[in-house]
């Protein structure tokens, strides 16, 4: 049985504890934030041993084994060094952090300490998602291609977004996913990055935006754009598509289908030149947080390798990180 304690009682800790809940070899062993009352709760719908405002009781108790990290992304690195310290293994929500340096130092304490850590790199362990880069690892839409992504929310909540955007801005929060879409489904690098970006809400800081787009050329000759916006008149929007010289692939989730949601997410493969069509049904968790936790209990067992890599990590937070500096350079 692993004792695990959640930081961090927001949307993202309740989707992390929503998958977990239920697991065999885990016990919720404390949860934390720093509102209290929202700690409290949490413990009480969750069945928690304990709660608090601050994780530093749990990390010097003996009994507790994994941090699951779901904060801003700026507390992350100081998270990290304190598991580090006090050996509890850590699965940490992206992104690693809010800068370069940060994610540098992140990388080389993960490398060099003996605890095991996993990163929210959800879409690794998303069924729909894995079969997809089997068949395009496969040959079923042939190479290069082209990759058409976007993540596009209607804002109902600023208080929400202005807290995100203070860290991250709508190209690195989710942008490392995407990033990580690519390298992964085709095994190349990325070679160019480019973009554009705009503020459209005068909630939005100065210093950043709530609108960006950014095209990527990959080693191979695949080339790729990820969309992403948040804002009060930008429309939620959703795409997932994936074009080669032998096919297409798109991505339709559970949510998102306007029938069929019980056969789960949607796969429709056109090959060519047969010019034949199929639809690939997926049931499957959109946020799977509890392969994740999986995982990393292998990891400790079994000393498996994480996934992706934490070099692979980086490359992806790099990658959205030059983006941003180009997109940030472009409202000038």
């Amino acid at each position: 049985m692993y004792n695990v304690v959640l930081i961090g009682c927001g949307h993202m800790g309740s989707v992390h504890l929503d998958d977990i809940y239920l697991m065999e070899n885990v016990c919720i062993y404390g949860v934390v934030d720093v509102d209290i009352e929202r700690a409290k709760f949490f413990a009480k719908k969750y069945h928690a041993m304990s709660f608090d405002v601050s994780y530093e009781r749990y990390l010097q108790d003996k009994k507790t084994d994994i941090i699951i990290c779901a904060t801003y992304p700026e507390t992350h690195l100081e998270i990290l060094k304190a598991c580090a310290q006090y050996h509890k293994h850590l699965l940490c929500e992206k992104p690693i952090t809010t800068n370069q340096e940060q994610a540098e130092e992140f990388v080389r304490i993960v490398q060099s300490s003996d605890i095991k850590v996993q990163i929210g790199y959800i879409l690794r362990f998303n069924e729909t998602y894995k079969r997809v880069a089997q068949m395009i690892q496969r040959g079923a839409i042939g190479s290069p291609i082209i990759m058409r992504m976007n993540q596009n929310h209607h804002v109902m909540d600023w208080n929400k977004y202005g807290k995100l955007l203070q860290n991250a801005s709508p190209i690195v929060d989710c942008g490392v996913h995407y990033v990580d879409v690519c390298r992964w489904f085709t095994g190349s690098e990325v070679a160019d990055i480019n973009g554009i970006a705009l503020r459209t809400d005068d909630e939005v800081p100065e210093d950043t935006y709530n609108y960006g787009l950014i095209t990527l050329r990959l080693a191979d000759g695949s080339i790729a754009y990820y969309e992403a916006g948040w804002g009060n008149t930008i429309a939620a929007e959703n795409l997932k598509e994936f074009i080669g010289p032998l096919g297409r692939i798109k991505i339709t989730e559970k949510n998102n289908r306007l029938s069929n949601q019980e056969e789960g997410d949607l796969i429709e493969y056109f090959s060519y030149p047969e010019k034949e069509y199929k639809n690939i049904n997926v049931d499957c968790k959109r946020r799977p947080t509890g392969a994740q936790l999986a995982h990393l209990i292998k990891m400790i067992e079994e000393d498996v390798p994480a996934q992706p890599s934490i070099d692979e990590v980086y490359k992806s937070f790099m990658t959205v990180i030059k983006a941003d500096r180009i997109l940030k350079q472009s409202l000038k």
